[in-house]
C-alpha cells in the first residue's frame, strides 16, 4: 500500500471515529428545532416580483463553536435565490457582525464543506446547534477559519448555498446562492454595511470552494453589481465526474452517494434514483451528514450499488449535464482569484486544477495558484489556508 493510500485512510478514519452521530430532532434542551419542523425556514406562498438577494425574513441568533476573541451580533437571514432551473426559492444565511468599535465596513463570504442532503447540516442551523451537531459536519473544522475572519474585524456572511433542497454538486445552486447570499448581507441594515460599494472577498475549501469558485465565475453576469475584490478557494473539485472516478471504492467513496442524489434532486429528468438497486439508500443518505456518510460507506463502490453494475455519473445524459457543470464553464472570474491545492489530492483531483489555472491565465484572469508539498486533501486545508486567508485579507485591506 502506498503511503498515499495510507494517508487517505489515516485522515479519512480520524475525521470519521472522531464524529459522533447527529441528533435527529431537537429532544435536548435548548437544542434549536431542526429545519423541516422550524417554521422559520417556510418557503413563502409567493416570490413573484421578489429581487434576488431580496432579505424576506430575519432573527437575531446565538452563535456556538466560534472562538472569537471579541464579541459578535448574528443573524439569521432568510433570502431569496434560485434553484438549478432558474425557479425562486428562499434560503438561508447567518450575518455575523464584529461587535468592537471602529470594524472596517468589508464583508467576507465563507462557504464551509456540506457535502449532504440534509437542511441539518447546513451551516445556518450548525452555528446554532452546538455539540454534537458541529462534530457531524464540516463546520468544527471550518470555524477556526471563520474566526480568523471575524478577528481580523470583517463582517461575514455564511449562506446553505445548497438551497434548501440541498442540490449538492449543481454547481449553479452553488454559485448563485453564495452570490445571493452576498447581497442578502448588503441589503440586510443591522449588518451596517455600504451596500454594493462594499468591499467583498469569499473564501471557501472542498466544498465550499465550488460555492467560492463558480460565484467568482458567475458574477460578471449574474452579480455584475457586486464588489468583489478577491475570491480564495482550495481543495476544488473541479469537475464532480472525475472526482467521482478517484474516490469511488475508497475512503471518501460515500460523498459520491451524496453527490449523485444531489445531481438527482436539481435534475430530476435524470431519474437517477432508478439507477441505485435499493430504494432505501437515497432516504439513508438524505439523512446523514457528511462525516457520518464516509463512516458508513467507506470502500463501498458504487457500482456494487446499482442496476447491473453500471457506473451512474457515466449514463447517457448523466455525463451531459456533468459537462456543463465543470469549472470553467461558469464564465470568466472578473476579480483576482487565488486557488490553492494538495500535491497530491485524492478528492478534488489535482490536474484538473492545473488545467483551469491554465485556462483562465489564457483568458486574461489574475490567478496565484499554490500547490502544497507534502499534502493531500485534508492536510491540504489547514496547511494552505492561513496563506489563503492573509490574501483574501490583503486584498480588502487595500479596498476602499
Amino acid at each position: 500500500m502506498s503511503r498515499r493510500m495510507i494517508r487517505s485512510l489515516v485522515a479519512a478514519f480520524a475525521i470519521a471515529a472522531g464524529f459522533t452521530s447527529m441528533p435527529a430532532g431537537h429532544a435536548d434542551p435548548g437544542v434549536p428545532p431542526v429545519p423541516a419542523l422550524d417554521p422559520f425556514y417556510t418557503q413563502p406562498d409567493s416570490l413573484r416580483g421578489a429581487a434576488m438577494g431580496q432579505v424576506v425574513d430575519s432573527r437575531p441568533i446565538t452563535l456556538t463553536g466560534v472562538s472569537t476573541k471579541n464579541p459578535v451580533r448574528a443573524w439569521q437571514v432568510k433570502y431569496v435565490s434560485q434553484d438549478t432551473k432558474g425557479n425562486p426559492w428562499t434560503t438561508m444565511a447567518v450575518v455575523i457582525k464584529p461587535d468592537v468599535a471602529g470594524a472596517p465596513t468589508k464583508l467576507v463570504s465563507f462557504q464551509p464543506w456540506i457535502d449532504a442532503l440534509d437542511t441539518r447540516c447546513n451551516p445556518s442551523y450548525q452555528l446554532r446547534a452546538g455539540i454534537p451537531y458541529l462534530l457531524s459536519t464540516g463546520m468544527i473544522a471550518e470555524n477556526g477559519n471563520l474566526a480568523t475572519f471575524l478577528d481580523r474585524g470583517y463582517t461575514v456572511v455564511v449562506s446553505d448555498y445548497l438551497g434548501p433542497q440541498n442540490q449538492f454538486a449543481a454547481g449553479y445552486v452553488e454559485g448563485r446562492n453564495t452570490l445571493d447570499g452576498i447581497r442578502a448581507a448588503l441589503n440586510f441594515a443591522p449588518a451596517g454595511l455600504r451596500g454594493t460599494d462594499t468591499p467583498v472577498g469569499l473564501f471557501g475549501y472542498s466544498g465550499g470552494a465550488r460555492g467560492t469558485e463558480f460565484a467568482a465565475e458567475l458574477a460578471a453576469d449574474y452579480a455584475p453589481e457586486l464588489n468583489i475584490v478577491g475570491s480564495a478557494a482550495g481543495g476544488l473539485p473541479t469537475d464532480m465526474g472525475k472526482s467521482a472516478e478517484i474516490m469511488n471504492g475508497g475512503p471518501f467513496g460515500g460523498i459520491n452517494f451524496s453527490a449523485s442524489y444531489g445531481l438527482a434532486r436539481a435534475y430530476p429528468e435524470l431519474n437517477i434514483p432508478a439507477l441505485f438497486t435499493d430504494p432505501g439508500l437515497e432516504p439513508a443518505i438524505s439523512g446523514m451528514c457528511q462525516t457520518q456518510i464516509l463512516s458508513s460507506y467507506p470502500f463501498t463502490p458504487m457500482q456494487s450499488k446499482t442496476v447491473n453494475g453500471v457506473w451512474p455519473l457515466g449514463v447517457p445524459g448523466v455525463t451531459e449535464v456533468l459537462d456543463t457543470l465543470e469549472a470553467g464553464t461558469y464564465g470568466t472570474p472578473n476579480a483576482p482569484l487565488y486557488l490553492f491545492m494538495a500535491d497530491y489530492d485524492e478528492i478534488a483531483y489535482t490536474p484538473g486544477t492545473d488545467a483551469l489555472v491554465a485556462d483562465y491565465r489564457n483568458r486574461g484572469v489574475d490567478v496565484t495558484y499554490v500547490k502544497i508539498p507534502g499534502t493531500e486533501h485534508v492536510t491540504a486545508e489547514s496547511a494552505g489556508s492561513p496563506a489563503a486567508i492573509d490574501w483574501v485579507a490583503a486584498r480588502l485591506d487595500a479596498a476602499n
